[in-house]
């Protein structure tokens, strides 16, 4: 797994696995299969595809929309939202959701 410790410029679709520490300025993709870290910031929204892993320790400033893949939430988001009878999503009690969405 590769450890990022940079900003980068967003929309960013990330196709390899990653430990961001950074901030992405816009919103994220996280392909099919691929696994992130979040240690950092994403400053929009964060759509993680079928199969795709995330764990996020850091903050989405947006919404996370799972369309079949693994969320664990561990830090904050505004919102979380399952599209798929595929998505896995956790929620750790100490994890902030900000805004309303529909995690199952």
């Amino acid at each position: 797994m590769k450890a990022v410790h940079k900003n980068l410029d967003g929309p960013v679709e990330i196709e390899e696995d990653i430990a961001l520490y950074g901030t992405v300025t816009g919103g994220a993709t996280l392909c099919s299969s691929i696994k992130l870290i979040l240690h950092g910031t994403i400053a929009g929204d964060l759509k993680v595809e079928k199969g795709a892993h995330a764990i996020v320790r850091g903050t989405v400033a947006g919404r996370i929309y799972n369309g079949g893949g693994k969320v664990e939430l561990f830090g904050m988001a505004d919102a979380i939202c399952n599209s798929s009878r595929d998505a896995v999503t956790i929620i750790d009690p100490a994890a902030h959701v900000m805004g309303k969405g529909s995690a199952s």
